[in-house]
């Protein structure tokens, strides 16, 4: 899991990416709505990359409800810390990993979905 303030950097770089702007001109203080006028559109863009980049399930309703940057950002970390929110197929949803020893003098079979 990302600390916070690598979290805090990707979603700088991702919202700056979507708007247009320097990343370093986004503070956790900073009010998308106020200050850049986002709408509902590019939000939704935002949110699409940061599930992408993290693999992360996002509620809509976390961005609409964020009231800057650092806020969405707590509330991103919080969903990364909790693996019940994390997206089908990342590797935090799939935490649970068989191993089964092999059998001497058997060929190696893969893991379901690893090509051989």
């Amino acid at each position: 899991m990302p600390t916070r303030e690598e979290l805090a950097a990707t979603v700088r770089t991702v919202v700056s990416d979507v708007l247009g702007t320097d990343p370093e001109e986004l503070r956790e203080r900073t009010s998308l709505a106020e200050e850049y006028g986002i709408d509902s559109l590019e939000l939704m863009e935002v949110g699409a990359r940061l599930e992408r980049t993290l693999r992360l399930r996002i509620d809509p309703d976390d961005l609409l409800s964020a009231r800057d940057l650092g806020h969405a950002v707590d509330l991103l970390h919080a969903r990364l810390a909790d693996p019940a929110t994390a997206a089908p197929g990342s590797r935090t949803a799939d935490a649970v990993i068989t191993l089964t020893p092999a059998t001497p003098g058997a060929p190696a079979t893969p893991a379901p979905g690893v090509p051989a």
